[in-house]
């Protein structure tokens, strides 16, 4: 699979949504480390939460009807992110020892 920078893949075939919608052109799987969650452009116009057995979700919409999720696994606290709208990029300061702060940092389209 082609990683894209800041290492997120496009996503192949698209994820499905709760709705059943597809909403993914890219997504990024997250390792388990701390994370700050930040809006690269202009942030959502809307929130949803939602959850399962298995996750607890957020699902943002933009101004221009597109979509980012953020999936929280219960199973091992990990995260995956979903978008239709723009590359994911992660800035992994937790793997980089010399970073002066140790949480990494996600920026969503």
């Amino acid at each position: 699979m082609e990683r894209l920078p800041g290492g997120a893949a496009p996503a192949g075939g698209g994820a499905e949504g709760r709705r059943g919608a597809a909403v993914t052109r890219y997504e990024l799987k997250l390792p388990l480390a701390p994370y700050r969650f930040v809006w690269r452009d202009e942030p959502a116009v809307s929130a949803e939460k939602a959850a399962t057995a298995s996750y607890t979700e957020e699902r943002y919409r933009h101004a221009d009807g597109t979509t980012t999720v953020i999936r929280e696994y219960r199973a091992d606290g990990s995260f995956h992110i979903l978008s239709d709208r723009g590359e994911i990029e992660l800035v992994d300061n937790a793997n980089d020892p010399h970073a002066p702060d140790p949480v990494s940092i996600v920026r969503l389209p």
